[in-house]
This record gives C-alpha cells, sequence and structure tokens, in this order.
C-alpha cells in the first residue's frame, strides 16, 4: 500500500529526468522500495545516483504541503550539494500539477507555508548550529560520511528531533572506522534502533544497456576474468545489459576496480574501503534472500538445518556487558557454506552456554569449538554438563583420563595457536567457505596483522565474529571424524565394563602392574587428533 507521501509525490510533483526532460515523479524501484520499508530510524548506504536523496526532498515538501506544523531539515555535505538540493525543491514547487501552493518565505535556505504553518529547511553541515530549542519533525543527512565533524554536529541535530520525528542517514561509504561506517554496523548487527536499508547498485533498474539476444550471447561468451565477470555472473546472475553497464563505469574510473566498488557496492562490505592490511583478502561473500533475521540476535539459512546433514559450530565469548560480541558461527560441515550466526553483547557466559547447547542440539548435535580463553572457561564449564561431551572439541588427552577435563576443553588460543587457526580460516575462505554474513565480511576486512605482529581488528573495530568463525574450523578434521554417523546423539556414550581397555584401567587401578598396552580399539571410544 502506498503511503501518502508518495501519492502526493507521483500525483503532484515533476521532476527533471538524467536526459533533462521535464517528466511526473514516478518512484524508481529504489524509492519505491525505501518508501514502503521505512521506519522512523533510518540509515541508508547506497550507490551513487539511485535517488535517495530526490525522494526525501518530494517526502519532506509532501510533509510541509499536508502535516501541519511540519518542521523537515536537510542537510547536506557542502555547499554546491545544498544548492542543487534546493533548487530541485524549487522546481517541485514551481512546476506542480495542480494549484500552486501558498508559499511565504522563500530565500536561499528555508521555505515557509503559511497555511500548514509549516518550514523546509535545507543547509551545509556546519553552517547552522541545531540544538534543544530547535524542533524538528523530519531530519534527512544527504552523505554523512563526508561532513566534516558528524560526531559533533549530529549531537546537536538529534537533541533536535522530537521522539516522533522522522530520521534517516543516507550516504555512499568514505571507508572504515568513521562516524558512518560505525553506525551502519550498529544498525547492521541489531544494536540500535536504527533500520539499515542497503541497495546495491545491481537493485537500481536502470543501471543497464538494453541489448538484442546476439549481443547477449556475445557478452556471456566473452566474460573478462579481470573484471571478475564470471564470478559476478555465477555468484550474482547479472545480465549481459547490467554487465555492459558496469564496463562503461569502469572505463569513466580508469578500470579501477576498487573505486567502482565503493561508488557502486554490490555488497555492504564493498561500500567502505579498508586499510588494505586485511590478513582476509580473499572471501566469497554471496547475498543470499533466504538469510533470514530470525529474533533479535539469531540470522539463518532458512532451509537449515536438514536431516543428516553434519554442523560445524565456534563460539567466542564475551562478558556480556555491552562490550565485544558472544558470538555463534555455524557452518555446514560438508560443503562449509555459512548457515547461521547468533551475535550478543548482552548475553553472560553462563547463559551464552544455554544458547550454544540450544543451537547445537538444533544443528542434528553439531561438533562445537569453543575458545576457552578468559570468559570462555565459564560458558564451557555450564556446557559441559548440558551438552554431549564427546561433541565438544578438546585437546589431546593424557594416558589415564578418558573424559576431557576443563581445562582440556575448548581451544586455547596462544602466540603459537592464534596463527594456526586463522590461517585455517583464511585458506578455508579462499577456497571453499561460502560467506552470507555482512558483518562477519565486515569484520574481515578490518582484521589485520598491527606492526607489532598482532593479528586483530583494526581500532575501532571489532573481531568477535571472525573469532568464532575460527573456532569453527578448527574442528573441521575432528568433525569430519566423529560426526560421520547418520543418527546424531544427544547423550555421552557409556563405557563397556567388558572392552579390554576398561579391564585394563581396572586391573591399573588395583595396583597391579599391568603395562599391556590395548590392541582392540573401543568402539564408543573418541579419536583424538593432536594440532
Amino acid at each position: 500500500m502506498a503511503t501518502k507521501e508518495r501519492l502526493i509525490i507521483e500525483t503532484l510533483f515533476m521532476i527533471a529526468d538524467k536526459q533533462q526532460r521535464d517528466v511526473p515523479f514516478h518512484l524508481n524501484s529504489i524509492q519505491a522500495t525505501l518508501d514502503a520499508a521505512l521506519t522512523g530510524r533510518d540509515i541508508i548506504p547506497k550507490a551513487r545516483q539511485e535517488g535517495v536523496s530526490s525522494y526525501f526532498l518530494g517526502r519532506y515538501l509532501a510533509k510541509c504541503l499536508h502535516e501541519r506544523n511540519t518542521r523537515a531539515v536537510v542537510i547536506s555535505h557542502e555547499r554546491e550539494a545544498t544548492q542543487r538540493l534546493l533548487n530541485r525543491v524549487h522546481y517541485m514547487i514551481h512546476n506542480i500539477r495542480g494549484p500552486a501552493p501558498v508559499v511565504q518565505h522563500l530565500s536561499k535556505s528555508e521555505i515557509t507555508f503559511p497555511k500548514t504553518n509549516s518550514m523546509f529547511y535545507i543547509g551545509t553541515a556546519g553552517s547552522r548550529k541545531f540544538g534543544r530549542g530547535d524542533t524538528i519533525t523530519a531530519l534527512h543527512c544527504s552523505e554523512i560520511a563526508y561532513w566534516a565533524d558528524p560526531d559533533q554536529l549530529m549531537s546537536g541535530l538529534l537533541q533536535a528531533v522530537t521522539e516522533s520525528g522522522e530520521i534517516a542517514l543516507e550516504s555512499t561509504g568514505n571507508g572504515y572506522q568513521d562516524y558512518y561506517h560505525k553506525f551502519c554496523l550498529r544498525a547492521q548487527s541489531g544494536e540500535s534502533r536504527y533500520r539499515l536499508h542497503f541497495f546495491n547498485w545491481q537493485d537500481f533498474q536502470e543501471y543497464t544497456v538494453n541489448l538484442d539476444k546476439d549481443e547477449e550471447e556475445f557478452v556471456l561468451q566473452s566474460l573478462r576474468e579481470d573484471l571478475e565477470e564470471p564470478d559476478l555472473v555465477k555468484l550474482y546472475e547479472l545480465t549481459a545489459g547490467q554487465i555492459i553497464w558496469r564496463r562503461r563505469k569502469l572505463e569513466e574510473l580508469g578500470y579501477d576496480l576498487s573505486k567502482f566498488k565503493k561508488e557502486y557496492p554490490m555488497t555492504l562490505d564493498e561500500c567502505f574501503q579498508a586499510s588494505g592490511r586485511s590478513l582476509f583478502q580473499i572471501y566469497k561473500l554471496v547475498p543470499e534472500p533466504l538469510w533470514i533475521k530470525d529474533g533479535a540476535n539469531l540470522w539463518r539459512l532458512s532451509f537449515h538445518p536438514q536431516p543428516g546433514r553434519c554442523y560445524l559450530l565456534g563460539a567466542d565469548v564475551g562478558a556480556g556487558i555491552g562490550q565485544d560480541n558472544s558470538v555463534i558461527e555455524i557452518f555446514d560441515l560438508e560443503t562449509l557454506e555459512q548457515v547461521g550466526e547468533y551475535a550478543s553483547n548482552r548475553v553472560d557466559p553462563v547463559d551464552f552456554a544455554y544458547k550454544i547447547a540450544e543451537l547445537g542440539l538444533i544443528y542434528n548435535t553439531a561438533f562445537i569449538t569453543v575458545e576457552n580463553n578468559n570468559h570462555g572457561i565459564v560458558t564451557l564449564n555450564e556446557l559441559q554438563g548440558h551438552y554431549p561431551i564427546g561433541r565438544l572439541y578438546a585437546r589431546p588427552l593424557p594416558v589415564d583420563e578418558e573424559v576431557p577435563s576443563l581445562l582440556n576443553l575448548g581451544f586455547r588460543t596462544t602466540m603459537v595457536t592464534k596463527p594456526f587457526a586463522l590461517g585455517k580460516l583464511r585458506a578455508l575462505l579462499a577456497t571453499q567457505i561460502i560467506l552470507h554474513s555482512d558483518s562477519l565480511a565486515s569484520e574481515l576486512s578490518t582484521f589485520i596483522e598491527t606492526d607489532t605482529g598482532r593479528m586483530e581488528a583494526e581500532d575501532g573495530c571489532r573481531d568477535d565474529r571472525v573469532m568464532a568463525a575460527a573456532m569453527a574450523v578448527v574442528g573441521v578434521e575432528r568433525a569430519a571424524l566423529m560426526l560421520s554417523h547418520e543418527a546424531p546423539y544427544t547423550t555421552p556414550p557409556e563405557r563397556d565394563p567388558f572392552c579390554l581397555d576398561y579391564i585394563i584401567k581396572e586391573l591399573a587401578d588395583r595396583g597391579k602392574d599391568f603395562p599391556i598396552t590395548s590392541q582392540v580399539a573401543d568402539e564408543n571410544s573418541i579419536p583424538i587428533i593432536s594440532l
């Protein structure tokens, strides 16, 4: 159902199209999708020239014409851009398809509408300070990633917006770790009340070239590997027309793939350019419509788990006090496709154990690897009483131990073992793993080796998802051995009192000198592979 603003825009307003023709303002595919999905607290990373700013200009003008006491504000990043935005609003007013609206004040930055007692202000970031004394009912911040000091400017702007008012932040990306990037990541991970609306260039129906069938066939048979075209066709099903459009844009950008991805991203991760020092330069992020949000903290691939399939689960444990996330990453063992991701910075280590056990059982009693550093010990202590011990990663056992102790459970990251785990993740990302989580991809892009040799996230970024994924792949070989049974079990296996190993241990416990080694493996014993 169309909103009131859309009905007004498409009934009354005109706009100049890209050929400079006067045409009725009908929302394009991006604008229509956005119009139907706005929540009042929205953030919109996007490709260039998709019409997002034009939509908000039309929306706020419509509000000024039909809602009393509207105080609409649009802030741009530079003076020239502000003037262009203001010119578009003047154009809509002067070319309205109906009675001309009554305008009392039409200046370089402000338009007032006396019949509705409404005001529309368009300005440049920093040119006017907004504070608690101001009242804003609709705020649109355009290209906020390019503002000189967004932290300072936004503090006043946001305080001026009424609780029932709407806020929309929109921009192309301008690098990692800035105000806009961090705002996007918080919205993406569910740590903010803002809803993230990402539009890649493929979503925009105008970004294509019309070709006949012969031309389409020729293009698809002559894909250029140096421009990553075969992968794009395979992963995103780009059409021949979209390939040609992309080639033309690349030509304008000097065939700089990095610049193209920044201006016309295909994934959210491509909106923001990392420092280039990431350990994970190659990975396959595949947008998947069936990658859905299930509750506040869980994302999952909707057609998993499947009966008879085996799964890997890796967990990184946080304190649960609103800082680092506690994360679970889940992969299909056979395909190494990401099938689930859980992240929360408010679950304490004990409760996190129950969440791990719950998801592990849902995913066919998955093989679980938990990082046992710091809070991980607390989680493992609770987890071992609620999950089959044989499905938990453990270090090789001493000869006289049959069941892993708490100190042996989980994977401890040290200066020696951390490079091993991350190296394994890096190799599998480059060759086998298929990702669906933008959040994990973002963390991979900012995970670096520092000048001092430390492997960690860049300043201001996170690595909880990276470490959870590394924990999952650490268990690949052991899981392949242990989870080969068709029917998953839900309780630890009991010892057979008649097996040879059991008899030998009984004799040894009685103080007998019985140095005979086992000749037959217990069918229920757990094979352990050392690093």
